[in-house]
């Protein structure tokens, strides 16, 4: 049997209801106001043709249909109608209704209920806001917003939770600000309706307000300098700084001033200048200020210190006047003096201090006046501000004084002319006159010639033979002025040539020498002896053997290298500048051979050896008196000192000298350390021994080098040898000056060798000639062209008489 199965299949098919849908698809919508918002409404229907949906409208709270464009109906296909708002408000909230008609039968209606509400919006909150340490503070900040936004606030992301701190809806309120309360600080406002949550940034800086720290109470400045004044404050920056004068004058804008924040400059202070100025320091937190005082002080000035001219004997008054800030202090000082004059140092010296207003005055009155007042008086003004000085002039007037005259005897010999000058010291300036035996002196008269006539002149007076013995005698130099004259006498005299010696005199005499001294004539021809002239010469030789010695005056007069035993012829005479007078001559005849002279020791007494062990002595040779000197004897010994002098303590060292140089000497050694020696030394010749001379020294103290060698046991360069070393150094500086000379000048002994061997051209012998003129010093031929002074040749000596 066959089964048949069948299958029924059953489709279900849902058919919608036409409808219409508002995007967004929620009953209850929220939006801001102020901002662009739009609802859509839109028909929905199963197999609808397009444009079953019609007479599409959207109906307001109010009930009111919105028509299109009113506030922004548009059309969005056939079967969609948008509702746009452009700038909506808060009353614009309520339920909005879309209604359609189906297919021209069927009426369909949708609603949903919108609210526009206000944004959270922060007001009157700054991103950077400052409070002031110490004060209570307040950030602001207000969150607004409908519905009213709940409120946060946090501090460097952190809750604030500090009882200082108050919250508001204005902000945050600290009762005392500390520098912790600097930091961000955020505020949070939350919508919870609208799920709506901002948040906003605020910098707070806490600031200190300035406090002037530094600005002096009285500055001091001098008039017409620059100073600056510094004002300082701490506190939080940004500080201003604001300078004010006693005016009340911002000074930044004033001339002769400069603001450079803190510092306050014046460029040149004005006298006028003092008072009370103001230093003003701001910022955000707050200002100070705070005043000084300003002096000025002015440098003196001396307005008044006048010239003077009076009459000696008379009385002078200088005043001196002068200005200043403070009041000067005055002095009045001599010039080459730095002592101030006081009053009553002398009876004639009176001083006054006064005062005129703002002027101080120092009046000087000088009674019998004398020509030393005459000079300069310096008056110093002097106070905190400085000092100055001024010089002023007294001018002390006179008669003539002749008291500078250089002299009032002059001599005058061989017809040489006589120069006789006067000086008149006078104020004002004197004039001079000339009178010879009180007869004036024709100034035509050949035989003077005046020079000068103001203050001072100069009479020439020619005293040739023919007229010398009419211009000797009394010449009178008068000088006048407008306070009177005066005159003094000079006496012109001849002078001659000195009288004759009146003795001489054999002082000191020996076998070979004699010591003169000679009397001086009586007459001197009038001038001072200058030399004495002594021949001499064996009484049996010729006049024409004599011997010449000069001898200047006061000099001593010593003759050596006689002969013993022989007689000898001497004369003698005085020289003056005019000439020798005569002779005066004696004959003598010298003693016979005997010991020589004692030696000098050139060693000073009590002298201190260099050495503990050794001593070198050094004496002269003496005169051997006609017998030559064969040997010296030196003995040396230790002495002490007692009371009646020195005393031999050891037996003596004896030492006999029989070669010597020009100066002797001989060293002492084996001596004991601080020790006193006498050294005697005698000189002998074959006659015999001289009387010793002797001198006392002593060793220093210290030990004794046994090294030590004696200096008479060291080799010693001989003279003959020092004199030839001189000589071979002068023989190669010469031959150095040849070479040179035939290399330079084309001259000296190499030259004229050189062209003596080889020969030469007569032309160029004779430019060698030329040539060697160079080598010899320049001729003068002729007078020296300078101007002769009429007073050089006149040969006169002035005389005070």
């Amino acid at each position: 049997m066959r089964v048949r199965s069948e299958v029924c299949q059953i489709l279900l098919v849902r058919c919608e209801e036409p409808r219409l849908v508002i995007s967004p698809p929620l009953s209850s919508l929220y939006a801001p106001a102020g901002k662009p918002f739009g609802l859509m409404c839109k028909g929905e229907a199963q197999d609808a043709e397009d444009g079953a949906f019609t007479d599409m409208q959207w109906i307001n709270p109010r009930g009111e249909i919105i028509q299109e464009g009113t506030p922004g109906v548009k059309e969005y296909g056939l079967d969609s109608l948008k509702l746009s708002f452009v700038n909506p408000k808060v009353d614009d909230s309520g339920t909005y209704k879309c209604t359609a008609l189906y297919s021209n039968t069927k009426t369909l209606e949708v609603a949903t209920n919108l609210t526009f509400y206000d944004d959270i919006k922060f007001e009157e909150c700054e991103a950077v806001q400052n409070l002031v340490v110490g004060k209570e503070g307040k950030i602001s900040c207000r969150p607004v917003g409908n519905p009213q936004p709940s409120i946060n606030w946090e501090k460097n992301k952190q809750r604030i939770r500090s009882e200082r701190v108050g919250i508001t809806p204005s902000g945050i309120v600290i009762s005392s600000v500390t520098p912790e309360d600097e930091g961000l600080y955020t505020v949070e406002a939350f919508v919870p309706a609208t799920g709506t949550n901002k948040y906003k940034n605020i910098t707070v800086n806490v600031l200190t307000p300035p406090r002037i720290i530094e600005l002096p109470e009285e500055f001091i400045a001098i008039q017409g300098e620059e100073y600056t004044i510094t004002c300082r404050a701490d506190g939080s920056n940004p500080l201003t700084y604001s300078w004010f004068d006693p005016q009340l004058r911002d000074l930044s804008a004033i001339e002769g001033f400069s603001v450079d924040g803190g510092l306050l400059t014046m460029s040149r202070v004005d006298r006028n200048a003092g008072g009370d100025y103001k230093c003003k320091v701001t910022n955000p937190a707050g200002e100070d200020e705070a005043s000084f005082r300003l002096e000025v002080q002015v440098r003196p000035n001396i307005v008044q210190l006048d010239n003077l001219t009076r009459e000696e004997s008379k009385v002078a008054e200088m005043e001196c006047r002068a200005e200043g800030v403070p009041r000067p202090t005055l002095s009045i000082r001599k010039d080459n003096s730095y002592t101030p004059l006081q009053d009553g140092q002398e009876e004639r010296i009176v001083l006054e201090e006064l005062e005129d207003g703002d002027f101080s005055i120092l009046r000087l009155q000088i009674s019998s006046l004398k020509r030393s007042d005459d000079g300069l008086y310096y008056c110093k003004a002097s106070n905190a501000a400085g000092d100055v000085e001024r010089a002023g002039h007294i001018e002390v007037q006179f008669k003539p004084d002749m008291n500078l005259t250089p002299t009032t005897t002059v001599k005058a010999w061989s017809a040489n002319p006589a120069n006789l000058s006067c000086i008149a010291e006078a104020n004002p300036n004197a004039t001079i006159s000339w009178k010879f035996q009180n007869e004036i002196i024709d100034p035509s008269d050949e035989r003077y010639k005046i020079y000068g006539g103001v203050s001072y002149s100069s009479l020439l007076v020619q005293t040739d033979k023919k007229t010398q013995y009419e211009v000797f005698g009394m010449y009178t130099c008068e000088a006048r002025n407008a306070l009177g004259e005066n005159s003094i006498n000079i006496y012109l005299e001849e002078a001659t040539e000195p009288g004759q010696v009146t003795q001489i005199v054999f002082d000191k005499v020996t076998s070979t020498t004699i010591t003169f001294r000679l009397m001086g004539p009586g007459n001197t021809g009038g001038l001072p002896i200058t030399h004495y002239i002594m021949k001499y010469r064996l009484a049996s030789e010729p006049e024409q053997a004599s011997i010449i010695i000069e001898w200047a005056k006061d000099m001593p007069y010593i003759l050596s290298d006689l002969r013993p035993r022989a007689k000898y012829h001497f004369s003698v005479t005085a020289r003056n500048v005019v000439g020798d007078g005569p002779w005066k001559t004696t004959d003598y005849v010298m003693p016979e051979e005997t010991v020589p002279e004692p030696p000098t020791i050139i060693t000073e007494q009590e002298t201190i050896s260099n050495f503990p062990d050794r001593f070198e002595v050094r004496w002269e040779v003496p005169n051997d008196n006609g017998e030559r000197i064969t040997q010296f004897q030196i003995r040396y010994f230790k002495v002490e000192r007692g009371i009646k002098g020195w005393s031999q303590l050891d037996e003596a060292v004896e030492r006999t000298i029989r070669s010597w140089e020009s100066n002797p000497s001989y060293e002492l050694v084996g001596l004991h350390p601080d020790t006193y020696y006498k050294i005697e030394i005698r000189a002998a010749n074959k006659i015999g021994n001289s009387l010793p001379e002797s001198v006392v020294i002593r060793t220093r103290t210290g030990e004794i080098n046994d090294d030590h060698t004696s200096m008479l046991d060291e080799p010693v360069i001989s003279l003959p040898i020092i004199i030839a070393i001189v000589l071979v150094a002068l023989f190669v500086i010469l031959v150095i000056l040849d070479i040179t000379c035939f290399f330079r000048f084309h001259c000296g002994l190499l030259y004229l060798m050189r062209y003596r061997t080889c020969g030469r051209s007569t032309e160029k012998m004779q430019g060698g000639m030329e040539e060697g003129r160079a080598c010899k010093p320049n001729q003068r031929n002729g007078m020296d062209a300078r101007p002769r002074n009429p007073f050089e040749d006149a040969p006169m000596l002035p005389m005070r008489g």
